[in-house]
């Protein structure tokens, strides 16, 4: 196995985002490398969901990325890894192609993704997994959701 020092995990907030940061966590540990906690938004939501609708007084946007903040410091504490670093890209473009990018920029060793599906990796066409695996030029670790 490689020597992975910058561990990156992409997460949707799904249980197979879950699953693949408690994975990533028990990696960096075993590891003692750096671990990163992404979520790509890959549009500003024009019609957002009725329980992410800001207050009047609050900018839309500032009040989204605020809470995929918080989302992502609350699975930080869920894997145990509260001081972990956490960032969102904000994009215009696919989140397969943004996660390869940012590994990419950021010297990152390992991506690791959540799978949704039960057919495999390659049965997922279109899947950000997939698109993730074509994209990336380090090594990515596909977690399976358990269940």
């Amino acid at each position: 196995m490689s020597d992975y020092r910058n561990i990156l995990v992409a997460t949707d907030f799904s249980a197979a985002g879950e699953a693949a940061a408690r994975r990533a966590a028990i990696l960096a540990d075993r590891l003692g490398a750096s671990l990163t906690l992404l979520h790509v938004l890959e549009h500003f939501p024009e019609d957002l969901p009725v329980d992410v609708i800001p207050p009047e007084d609050v900018d839309p946007e500032t009040y989204l990325l605020e809470r995929i903040r918080g989302q992502l410091e609350k699975l930080s504490a869920a894997i145990g890894q509260p001081d972990v670093a956490t960032d969102i890209v904000v994009s215009t473009h696919s989140a397969n192609r943004e996660i390869a990018q940012y590994a990419q920029n950021n010297a990152m060793d390992l991506i690791v993704v959540g799978c949704h599906g039960r057919h495999g990796v390659m049965g997922m066409a279109g899947s950000t997994a997939n698109g993730v695996m074509h994209a990336a030029t380090v090594d990515v670790l596909v977690v399976r959701q358990d269940g």
